[in-house]
């Protein structure tokens, strides 16, 4: 998508907006889109006329099953495509989700994709025919790839993200690419190129971030599976907010090599690649064709170790962190927890309350390796853009500014990298001696927490990742479980809280059972390091134990 050379960052910046918009069919446009006080817009998709009762169907289907149907040639790629092109055109227009638009090029690539397999009766491959979106920040050849930046803006790139390659060799169809935060390094999506992505499911609150396009994308079901990066709780945070299954690996285990960053060249936090959907069996198939396809071949950070079979103990036993010790969970959030450990126990499982180690050490450990460079990368875009800085970017655009006089050295960064380690090895001996509390010889089998304080947090007000930044610091997977919605009933506790930080009590203070009624509430089941495979089969573990007790 190329535009014209307008010289204002905002003139930029709407002209970019307005070439993705032109590409939305003038028959994919809503002729009476609900009024901006409407908060749950989930139901609109299939209720505006612009698919046709078998498109909602196809939209409605799970990815996996989509995939087999089309093998099957109950479907063909290009009727399943064109169905999520139109879902994906109403999906920009409720929550502003979209940054590039690819829908000629899928429908052209799902036609092929079709006479390909009508010839041989061979299957392209694991995701036969299956439309991906991908984050913004995923190279395809000839888009931008913005990533919130209006100095990226016009300007294609050419070398595509290994992931984008290995998305196209799975037989998948790649038809959307979705917004995020400026740089990828905020909780909430929203940037001075693409504006704000709001939930579905109450446009007062947020989709998350980093991958927040992807959560509202999912949410209203314009795309079965999504790919979403994650450095601090960027697949987490959306996908708990907007009610998804969602993967964050260890690093080294899909390949992120190519794929554009905000801050390039940061790798004190990996950053890594992770599904997204709103079926867990399509982040199943995601993951599984991802590690089979061998991606230490193609990107020299990965290791060479296949997909595994899990078994599973008869009766599991799960930690519960029902508060990090910096700031207590919501009402809705400590509701999905107290449901979720009944239901778990109601199962047969056993669930320990547990802290986490030192969530404040994790908290300040990230935060300062974030803006280790004095905060130098980012404010050289911006500037280069001319653009203001967002308002949820304080913490570089300050960072840059003291750096100006005592910037920071290389052996700054390598006393917080031993700091980390540290951090990161009693944190383990902490997991470990879970073998006390099991009574079972092995320590917990996951670790049940909250994602965020926040049911969704209110446009403009989320402020604290620590329940997710710590699992990055020390490379844990985690998986996340949709559990509940919020509701009006979620009232504070009736005695007063005494507030530890003057962050817990910004976040309680503001908090309104009635503003978020409806947000989802997701946990995360987290592992021990590289085992992806065992988180994603406890997260099916609780996902049906939650099913079967409601």
């Amino acid at each position: 998508m190329t535009i014209p050379a307008p010289t204002s960052w905002d003139a930029i910046a709407a002209a970019k907006r307005a070439a993705r918009d032109a590409l939305i069919p003038a028959d994919w446009k809503l002729a009476n889109p609900p009024a901006d006080d409407v908060r749950d817009v989930t139901g609109v998709p299939a209720t505006c006329g612009i698919l046709s009762p078998k498109e909602v169907a196809i939209t409605e289907t799970a990815g996996s099953e989509l995939v087999r149907r089309m093998v099957a040639k109950e479907l063909t790629s290009e009727e399943v495509t064109v169905a999520f092109c139109k879902r994906a055109a109403i999906a920009q227009q409720l929550t502003n989700c979209l940054t590039e638009i690819l829908f000629d090029q899928a429908i052209a690539a799902a036609k092929a994709l079709d006479a390909a397999y009508a010839e041989t009766g061979a299957p392209a491959g694991p995701l036969h025919g299956l439309p991906v979106s991908l984050k913004d920040n995923f190279n395809i050849a000839g888009l931008d790839s913005t990533v919130g930046f209006v100095a990226w803006v016009n300007d294609p790139q050419w070398l595509e993200s290994e992931m984008t390659k290995l998305m196209r060799e799975s037989g998948a169809i790649l038809f959307v690419k979705t917004n995020v935060p400026t740089a990828m390094m905020m909780p909430e999506s929203y940037n001075n190129v693409w504006g704000y992505t709001s939930n579905p499911y109450n446009r007062l609150l947020s989709s998350g971030g980093s991958s927040g396009g992807e959560s509202a994308l999912l949410a209203l079901k314009g795309s079965p599976l999504g790919v979403g990066t994650d450095i601090g709780g960027s697949i987490r945070i959306p996908a708990s907010f907007c009610g998804l299954f969602a993967l964050k690996p260890s690093f080294g285990r899909f390949p992120t090599y190519g794929a554009r960053s905000g801050m390039p060249g940061q790798e004190a936090v990996r950053s890594i690649n992770g599904p997204m959907s709103a079926d867990l069996s399509a982040v199943e198939l995601w993951a599984k064709t991802v590690v089979d396809s061998e991606p230490w071949l193609r990107d020299p950070n990965m290791i060479p170790l296949p997909w595994r079979a899990v078994d599973l103990p008869e009766q599991l036993v799960f930690g519960l962190i029902t508060d990090n010790g910096l700031v207590r969970p919501l009402p809705p959030v400590t509701r999905a927890l107290a449901e979720t450990k009944a239901a778990l126990e109601a199962a047969g499982h056993r669930v320990v309350e547990w802290s986490p180690y030192d969530a404040a050490q994790a908290d300040d450990l990230g935060r300062r390796f974030f803006t280790g460079d004095g905060g130098v990368k980012i404010a050289s875009t911006i500037a280069a853009g001319s653009e203001p800085w967002p308002a949820g970017m304080t913490a570089y655009k300050t960072a840059y500014e003291m750096g100006q006089s005592t910037p920071p050295t290389v052996g700054d960064l390598w006393t917080l990298q031993g700091e980390r380690l540290g951090y990161v090895k009693k944190a383990l001996d902490h997991w470990l001696a879970s073998k006390d509390l099991t009574g079972t010889g092995r320590p917990f089998d996951a670790v049940l927490s909250p994602t965020t304080p926040y049911a969704a947090a209110p446009i403009h007000t989320c402020e604290h990742v620590a329940y997710t930044l710590a699992w990055n610091l020390s490379d844990q997977a985690a998986a996340i479980v949709p559990v509940t919605r919020a509701k009006a009933t979620d009232a504070k506790p009736a005695a007063p809280l005494e507030y530890r930080s003057p962050v817990e009590q910004r976040i309680w203070d503001r908090y309104d059972p009635e503003e978020v009624a409806g947000a989802p509430v997701a946990l995360q089941v987290i592992t021990m390091r590289l085992e992806e495979e065992k988180a994603l089969k406890l997260a099916g573990v609780v996902a049906d134990a939650i099913k079967a007790a409601a």
